[in-house]
């Protein structure tokens, strides 16, 4: 048996797949892999030709929605281990190596999760995905901080409960993380980047509207006895933080949303810790920022462009383990000229000089 069932939903994202479908060619462990598409119209057969020796099941046609295809697709495959990869998100090379080893390593372990970073519709490094924190079942129902394409279930587990539920659209993978924490599965964290996840408008994460909100809804109020949304807040204020072009109605949200949570944090007084040197959540960067992407195809940016503070600082960059500089910032930008590589994976680790604590604003 294959150590991993591996099922990729898709349709019409052929300008993303072949990316989702490389990174699983820098793996280096056992997998079945099976590809459910939707009836897409835009060349997806000319791909799945392409990668056919790492495909072992294709279906292309009407079907009931991701989650089914998900589900339809997990029930074609064998394989120790479920996760699923949405067409236009990735793995890190050598990411189900990692995975593999930690369950090995941990047999009691049903569910394994690991980090993940926002990448644009190009895959330049946005953020971490920043809600991730180790296992609290409690917390579960009011914030899903389980990545899901980071995320890995033993196939016995996830069939103890059912399978994932086909009749949702939009946080079928909360709900599975739910019944599987109700029903007792140990849930562990890794701690390593396991994912790439594209954030853009017209993701169906950020474009579900009403009907997602309701999901969220729903789940709080089955698996947290909520009866108010009162995840809402934080959904709506991470979703509009991706949003370029928000009205001045969405910008008036965002920036009194963004208040609360600084009062909550002040009063409340929670410590957040770095993740890869980033705060979560804030500009603030302790010591070290560790930028890392996947970058397949042949993508590898010529340069990285940062808003940062303070101005006119100076600045360490080391990437890839191998290039090292100093450069100056003029004014609050930072610009970082990047070796033409080959490899898979890119790491760009940044130091204010004379400053431990300082800002990466935004990438530009």
């Amino acid at each position: 048996m294959p150590h991993f069932s591996i099922v990729i939903p898709n349709l019409n994202q052929s300008d993303f797949l072949p990316d989702a479908l490389e990174s699983l060619c820098h793996q280096n462990v056992s997998f079945a892999l099976a590809v459910m598409d939707g009836g897409s119209s835009d060349g997806v057969g000319e791909i799945v030709e392409k990668y056919s020796d790492i495909i072992t099941y294709f279906q292309s046609g009407p079907d009931g929605g991701q989650a089914h295809a998900i589900r339809e697709g997990f029930s074609r495959i064998d394989g120790e281990v479920i996760a699923w990869l949405n067409a236009d998100d990735y793995y890190f090379p050598g990411a189900l190596n990692k995975v593999l080893d930690f369950f090995e390593k941990n047999p009691g372990v049903d569910v394994v999760y690991g980090d993940a970073v926002h990448v644009r519709p190009d895959g330049a490094f946005i953020s971490y995905f920043p809600a991730i924190e180790d296992f609290d079942s409690k917390k579960l129902p009011f914030s899903c901080f389980i990545c899901q394409p980071a995320c890995f279930v033993r196939r016995s587990a996830y069939d103890a409960v059912g399978g994932i539920n086909p009749a949702l659209t939009y946080a079928m993978d909360w709900d599975l993380w739910c019944r599987l924490a109700a029903c007792g599965a140990r849930f562990e964290r890794l701690h390593d980047v396991l994912a790439a996840v594209r954030y853009y408008p017209e993701t169906k994460t950020l474009s579900g509207g009403k009907r997602r909100y309701l999901e969220i809804w729903k789940i709080g109020r089955k698996y947290g006895g909520q009866l108010l949304p009162v995840s809402w807040p934080a959904f709506y204020r991470f979703d509009l933080s991706f949003k370029s072009n928000r009205s001045a109605g969405e910008n008036f949200v965002f920036h009194l949303l963004e208040g609360a949570r600084y009062l909550k944090k002040k009063f409340f007084k929670k410590k957040s810790l770095p993740l890869y040197g980033f705060y979560p959540w804030q500009a603030r960067v302790a010591g070290c920022a560790l930028i890392q992407f996947p970058c397949y195809h042949d993508f590898s940016p010529q340069s990285l462009t940062l808003n940062i503070f303070p101005e006119n600082a100076k600045f360490n960059v080391e990437i890839d383990g191998k290039s090292f500089q100093t450069i100056h910032a003029r004014g609050n930008v930072l610009t970082i000229d990047m070796p033409v590589s080959e490899a898979p994976c890119r790491r760009v680790a940044i130091w204010c000089l004379g400053q431990e604590n300082w800002e990466i604003i935004a990438f530009l």
